[in-house]
């Protein structure tokens, strides 16, 4: 059987995979933003249609914007995790066991969606509108898998 040492040693070792693996999309994320800056189109895309069409085009400096919401989305979040301040009606406990796991979990996940955006933005790959949808409806489900699992532990 496992001790509680063990299990701490394990979700420790769970976090910092988390972490190394989105500090690394979060770089991937910045070198894309930063080929495309340096010698990329004039030019990327802001936004597209359901269909993956473009619609609308800006500078290419705004895709600057893309690491650096990467980067608050995941200091945020390791920012939750250590500091539960939740001001919801659930008890305190229950707030320190239950989002934060949870939102670790999902953090590359979602870190992924920015990172594909921005593969798309600088046209490096081609738009299609069901890889984002599929990653998000996939944070939502293992969100709310994570959540119930440690309310019942």
């Amino acid at each position: 059987m496992f001790t509680k040492t063990d299990s701490s040693n394990i979700n420790n070792n769970h976090n910092m995979k988390s972490k190394i693996l989105s500090l690394a999309i979060i770089i991937a994320i910045t070198v894309i933003a930063l080929y495309c800056v340096l010698s990329g189109p004039e030019t990327i895309i802001l936004h597209w249609n359901i269909g993956g069409e473009a619609e609308s085009y800006g500078s290419k400096y705004l895709i600057l914007a893309l690491p650096v919401i990467s980067l608050i989305i995941f200091l945020l979040i390791v920012n939750q995790e250590k500091h539960p301040y939740d001001t919801s009606l659930m008890s305190e406990k229950s707030r320190r066991n239950r989002n934060p796991k949870a939102l670790r979990d999902i953090m590359p996940i979602l870190l992924l969606v920015i990172l594909y955006l921005t593969a798309c933005s600088v046209k490096l790959i081609i738009m299609s509108s069901i890889v984002p949808f599929s990653l998000i409806i996939i944070a939502i489900i293992l969100f709310m898998y994570k959540s119930r699992k440690s309310t019942k532990l």
